[in-house]
């Protein structure tokens, strides 16, 4: 597992997000990907459940998968339920925080080929002080700017609370972040972000993990 060198340190938490190569490579990397296809083909097969998020595109009718929440409860995600409860996102996670980690929530992102929307500008929450709560997106597929790359404002995770987050796009700069397959992109929880659409034939999905210190409440 690749470790987060000082330099990518500094970046974190200058900048609010960092991407670590090859922090899982194969045999679990394809392992996943195996995972994510059968949870993906299960939806497609006319699977609906309360964690299995999906939008309907304006005069269509067939629904298009986006988000499968709570993957760590999922019958059909036992990989990824174990990076839930241990393992290298965890290990990475700790040499993120700098301190024992537990993680609080996971799911699939799934940007499907040729229908994925874009993903709003947006913070996850911003009830936790900088650099006390950290999403780890393990990329199971290449990602670019035109499968559906995250985008960032760089220091924006130290913003003020209730920071307006189109006013913090417009005055930018916005970066495109792209990875490759096994790669893991940190962000702040507080950092503005979104991603793009997936305009091209290949899948996007990635599995985000939010970790924060082991001893922080559980909200």
């Amino acid at each position: 597992m690749s470790a987060p060198t000082a330099a990518g340190l500094g970046r974190l938490w200058a900048h609010g997000y960092e991407v670590v190569p090859a922090v899982v490579t194969d045999p679990l990397l394809e392992r996943l990907r195996t995972e994510a296809d059968a949870l993906v083909a299960a939806f497609e097969g006319g699977h609906r459940g309360e964690d299995f998020w999906h939008f309907t595109r304006e005069g269509e009718s067939m629904p298009v998968l986006y988000r499968v929440h709570n993957l760590q409860r999922q019958p059909g995600a036992p990989l990824a339920a174990g990076l839930f409860a241990t393992g290298p996102l965890h290990h990475l996670a700790e040499s993120l925080l700098g301190c024992p980690a537990r993680a609080r929530v996971t799911a699939m992102i799934v940007k499907m080929p040729h229908v994925a929307a874009a993903v709003p500008w947006h913070r996850d929450r911003t009830d936790a002080e900088p650099g006390r709560a950290i999403n780890l997106s393990l990329f199971l597929d290449d990602s670019d700017a035109s499968n559906g790359a995250l985008e960032f404002v760089p220091g924006s995770h130290l913003l003020a609370d209730d920071a307006d987050v189109e006013q913090a796009r417009e005055a930018g700069p916005v970066l495109t972040v792209g990875a490759r397959a096994g790669d893991v992109a940190v962000h702040d929880v507080r950092a503005v972000h979104a991603s793009r659409p997936n305009t091209t034939a290949r899948p996007r999905r990635s599995l985000v993990i939010e970790f924060v210190p082991a001893d922080t409440e559980a909200p």
